[in-house]
């Protein structure tokens, strides 16, 4: 009796630990998972240096590196995983791109890509919905939602 008591306890062990795999994930792909959150939170974060130098400048920056500021000390970001850098293409008019590489799909639906000028909010998620590998997000900044800064007048 004791016999079978302690290979059920084995058992329903084990099926716990094989069920919270499915559940939760393993653990290699909850680092899938935390790297891109990561990913995500890096481009977020570009993609308002972006608009904060578009509003102060009236044009996107050529490159990643001319949003380097010494005096705040930002730096662009790079992969969490690869350490590579994440790609920026100035667009046409009031557009740009940035793109990284996922390891997993968001858990989110892909919304239709859209020409309309960019009103998501900073934490919308649907806005920031992926696929696996390299994905692309275009983004397209309505100078009346986010008009330049006004420029101080020098006093001669």
């Amino acid at each position: 009796m004791m016999k079978f008591f302690v290979w059920a306890v084995i058992i329903v062990v084990a099926s716990s630990i094989v069920v919270g795999f499915f559940i939760v994930g393993s653990p290699a792909t909850e680092r899938m998972r935390r790297f891109d959150d990561d990913r995500l939170a890096d481009l977020q974060n570009i993609q308002w240096q972006i608009v904060n130098f578009w509003q102060s400048k009236e044009r996107f920056p050529k490159g990643l590196d001319e949003l380097k500021d010494d005096v705040s000390g930002w730096v662009a970001p790079t992969d969490p995983e690869t350490g590579s850098a994440y790609e920026y293409l100035p667009g046409e008019g009031y557009s740009f791109t940035l793109c990284a590489n996922f390891s997993l799909p968001s858990e989110n639906v892909i919304p239709p890509l859209s020409k309309e000028p960019y009103h998501a909010d900073y934490f919308d998620d649907a806005s920031w919905a992926h696929k696996a590998g390299l994905y692309c997000f275009e983004r397209i900044v309505d100078p009346e939602r986010y008009p330049p800064f006004e420029k101080p007048v020098r006093a001669q």
